[in-house]
């Protein structure tokens, strides 16, 4: 008695495309890709990946930025893969200067999208601050209100907070066009979130940390979105999406620092690398770079006190030695 044994390879390409990989989602499919080479060339197809990075970032919907992604080696699947894990951080970068460079900003309440912009930008210039999405027409669709009610003249109470904290996503994407490389600036979920009742605003801060022009330091991405009340305290609208990156001295980097971040990250070079993280990971990452600015800070505070001291030092010796020479030529 023969027995017979059937592969992957013996079932219809077609039944496994249309029937099995269009179900995964881009997680499981880029993992489905490594199990065998033979599903690797079926995982290629670019209709796989184009409906799941179109329904993860609506904002690359976008004609220019779709023109862009049409360039990638594999097209939607090189986006994604540059994508997926989430940078983290566990050679001087090489610099160059694209014409521009492009943010694709996409922000979901409770995986409901609710805002989705693209903006084109220069930041080849020394006097570059940060990247304002207020300053950018090109958002898509109508902006949704997030169905949260609070209080009209105070704001978002605690409870609010931890819900927003919970419910929002925001995703920051630097688009590369002449590297065809892409990355994302954001934690996803929030890591801080507070109220100005002066204002009548919510304020939710999205950070990552990533290395600076020089290897030994770290520079904070971090988006402030800020939330505003409808009337009569029925909705929350989003009001203003901003980036600034800054160093360990709260300066932010001029253009040319920013695009060596960017290629750094992109590139995943000085101990960058694509992993996913959880809530704890994403708030230790905020907590320690919180840590290492006030050490920076009493860093250079002591160095300014040393530097007092030595100066009032000299002054001393200076002053003795002049009244020595008074006392030896008076004698």
């Amino acid at each position: 008695m023969s027995v017979t044994s059937t592969t992957l390879s013996d079932i219809h390409s077609d039944i496994i495309q249309t029937n099995i990989l269009t179900r995964l989602d881009g997680p499981s499919l880029s993992n489905t890709a490594t199990a065998s080479s033979y599903l690797n060339t079926l995982c290629s197809d670019n209709t796989l990946w184009s409906p799941i990075a179109r329904s993860t970032w609506p904002s690359i919907t976008h004609p220019h930025v779709d023109h862009i992604i049409s360039t990638f080696p594999a097209g939607y699947r090189s986006f994604f893969d540059n994508l997926f894990p989430s940078l983290t951080t566990n050679s001087s970068f090489p610099s160059h200067n694209p014409s521009e460079l492009v943010s694709a900003v996409d922000i979901r309440y409770q995986n409901d999208v609710i805002y989705s912009a693209v903006k084109l930008f220069k930041c080849t210039c020394s006097d570059f601050i940060s990247v304002n999405l207020n300053e950018s027409e090109q958002v898509h669709g109508i902006p949704r209100s997030i169905d949260v009610t609070v209080d009209e003249i105070v704001g978002a109470d605690k409870a609010a907070l931890s819900h927003l904290k919970e419910s929002m996503t925001l995703s920051w994407i630097i688009i590369d066009p002449v590297r065809k490389r892409v990355c994302n600036l954001s934690s996803i979920k929030p890591v801080s979130a507070r109220g100005d009742w002066v204002t009548n605003e919510t304020h939710l801060r999205f950070m990552k940390v990533l290395p600076g022009c020089d290897p030994s330091e770290m520079v904070q991405c971090r988006i402030c979105l800020t939330l505003g009340v409808g009337e009569r305290g029925v909705g929350l609208n989003v009001k203003e999406v901003i980036l600034k990156v800054r160093d360990l001295d709260s300066c932010c980097l001029n253009g040319i620092e920013f695009l060596r971040v960017i290629e750094g990250a992109s590139m995943e070079e000085n101990n960058v690398l694509k992993k996913v993280v959880d809530d704890d990971e994403r708030l230790k990452s905020y907590m320690e770079f919180k840590k290492m600015k006030r050490e920076r800070k009493e860093w250079v505070k002591k160095k300014q006190i040393n530097k007092e001291v030595a100066i009032d030092f000299g002054f001393v010796v200076i002053l003795l030695c002049f009244y020595s020479y008074l006392y030896f030529v008076y004698l």
